[in-house]
This record gives C-alpha cells, structure tokens and sequence, in this order.
C-alpha cells in the first residue's frame, strides 16, 4: 500500500512540474502578441509616415545624381506605390481584421526602396524617416508572424 502512495506522490509532482514549465509559455506568448488595436494604430503611423517619405523623397531625388532621369521617375513610382499599399493594407484591415498578403506585398516593395536607397546614398534626413518607415512594417509584419529580411544590396 505504501508503495502505491509513494508512486501517486511522484505521479502528481511530476505532473505538477510539467503544468509549472508551461504555464509561463502560453503567458508569454499572450503577452508577446499585439492586439488588433495596435495593428490598426502601427499601420497608420506607417501610412502617414509613408506619405511624409515620398514627400521628402521627392525633394532629396531633385538633389541627386538621378534626377530628370527615367530612374528617378522608376524611383519616384515605386515609392508611390509603397505609399499606396500602406493605404490599402491600413484600410483592408480596419474592415476585415485581416491583413498578412498585403503586408508581405508591402514588405516586398519595402526591399525595392530599401535597395535604392542606399545606393543613391540619399541625404540623412531621408535615410532617417526610411529607418522610421522600415521599423514600423517590421512591427507589423512581427504581429502577423511574418519575418521582413532587408539587405542594403
């Protein structure tokens, strides 16, 4: 009889640690995960602050070696685009709470720009707000669990 007391002893402490070790996991992991409101907001910060890019990204291309080129224009439609798809991604997913194709399409136009960028060694101010630009679909793509890779290629 003792024997069989001792083994449900173990038994249930076995147990009891295996519940210990993931519990803290499955909280983790709700802390880690960001609620449609903040996908909502982190999207239209990256919305507006794409718009402000294109904006400022005009004025610095006016200044650069590509300018009156059809380069330029290529470089000024990609990043209209961009801005575009911000708007669309930011708009679909405020009506169906949805949103992974059109962030891994934003984020395929973000490596286009991300790649131009750097090889037109644009002025600081545009390198800066495209640091703020790439941050921001990074959080968004986190949210959705989609990883946004980015070489200065």
């Amino acid at each position: 009889m003792k024997k069989n007391h001792s083994a449900l002893f173990y038994c249930c402490v076995a147990v009891l640690a295996g519940l210990m070790t993931i519990s803290p996991v499955s909280v983790l992991h709700a802390q880690k995960r960001v609620s449609d409101k903040d996908v909502e907001a982190l999207m239209k910060n990256l919305k507006e602050d794409s718009k402000s890019f294109r904006e400022n990204l005009d004025a610095a291309l006016k200044k650069s070696a590509i300018r009156r080129t059809s380069q330029e224009k290529d470089v000024k439609g990609l990043v209209a685009s961009f801005e575009k798809q911000t708007d669309s991604m930011f708009s679909d997913f405020r009506k169906t709470k949805r949103g992974d194709v059109a962030v891994e399409t934003t984020i395929g136009s973000a490596q286009e720009i991300e790649r131009l960028i750097y090889n037109l060694q644009l002025d600081p101010k545009t390198l800066s707000e495209w640091q703020k630009i790439r941050t921001e679909l990074e959080r968004v793509s986190s949210a959705f669990g989609i990883n946004a890779p980015y070489s200065h290629m």
